[in-house]
């Protein structure tokens, strides 16, 4: 609200200011004013979105330009012109391309100046980034995490994987293509809310071709864990000291601990591999395989659980009916 307050005093301000700067014609005036100060606000407004490290390193760059462009202008205008008119306009042309090219060399160049120089890249800053592969946008839960407030990470998204997605979405192969399309349906999801902080990176390293080394060595020169759900590439990550998060993992974690001898309702869907069991499912997923179960398919029926197994694809529960 005090903003909307300090932008109005400036609007008014501006236009007694336009007022005053033309008595003989106020109306002019006033709208002048009015007008320059809805495109100071303008600027306001879009410089707020920007990100201040790389509005500072575009500052710096104007200054680098402007710097440039009187020593090259000094140095071209020793040649004798002979014409002032032409030598202004020369003067001109090279302030204009060299602030242009400073600034967008410290907006696009912010990433590789933080591998020269890493104090530009603030630690505490770093310690808060996740780095996403593109295992985890094909999932999709990534969303839902985030969304609920247990990722409380800047999430940054390599231009590179969003390639690879791209790749995918267009690949002939219909289970690679719908892959692609359920990681870029993600991604925009991510992008559209205003409630995360999701950031786009621009850095490549064109020398490497394996998407999973590049998102080892990003996260390694930013300092940022990685969020996945490739068993590979969290294996090589840990080997690089990159601290990795895992989706499966924590989902793992997440299911219910049910010990042996609690009773639970269940309903048995089919019968098991063995002759007599049924096999019925938990709210998260988990397999229940049921002794005795064969004859009660389709009803709910108490059980007890009576021991548990951990598989290289996730947990099964054997139980007994309730007699």
């Amino acid at each position: 609200m005090g903003l909307y307050i300090i932008r109005g005093f400036f609007i008014i301000l501006s236009s007694l200011t336009g007022l005053y700067c033309y008595p003989d014609v106020k109306l002019i005036g006033a709208t002048i004013g009015f007008l320059g100060s809805l495109l100071v606000i303008g600027l306001e407004i879009f410089l707020g979105k920007i990100p201040i490290k790389k509005l500072i390193l575009a500052i710096c760059g104007l200054i680098g330009g402007l710097l440039a462009a009187i020593l090259i202008a000094n140095f071209f205008l020793l040649l004798p012109f002979g014409d002032p008119t032409k030598e202004g306009l020369i003067r001109i042309g090279i302030y204009f391309a060299l602030s242009y090219l400073g600034i967008m060399i410290g907006i696009r160049g912010v990433e590789k100046l933080g591998f020269i120089v890493p104090y530009l890249h603030e630690l505490k800053e770093e310690e808060k980034n996740v780095l996403v592969d593109t295992s985890v946008l094909i999932d999709g839960r990534v969303y839902d995490l985030a969304k609920s407030g247990f990722l409380e990470y800047t999430i940054i998204i390599p231009n590179f994987v969003i390639k690879e997605l791209h790749g995918l979405a267009d690949c002939a192969s219909d289970l690679k293509r719908q892959k692609g399309r359920r990681g870029l349906e993600t991604l925009n999801k991510l992008r559209k809310d205003e409630s995360l902080d999701v950031k786009i990176y621009d850095m490549d390293f064109p020398d490497i071709e394996e998407v999973d080394t590049k998102l080892v060595k990003l996260a390694s020169q930013l300092r940022a864990k990685m969020l996945t759900n490739d068993f590979n590439l969290m294996k090589v990550a840990e080997v690089q000291n990159i601290k990795v998060l895992n989706i499966n993992s924590l989902a793992t974690l997440m299911k219910p601990k049910l010990a042996a001898g609690e009773e639970i309702s269940l309903k048995i869907l089919k019968e098991g591999k063995e002759a007599g069991q049924g096999v019925g499912y938990l709210e998260d997923g988990t397999m229940v395989v049921i002794e005795n179960g064969a004859t009660h398919i389709g009803q709910i029926m108490e059980v007890i659980i009576d021991s548990t197994i951990q598989t290289s694809t996730g947990r099964i529960i054997f139980a007994k009916l309730k007699h």
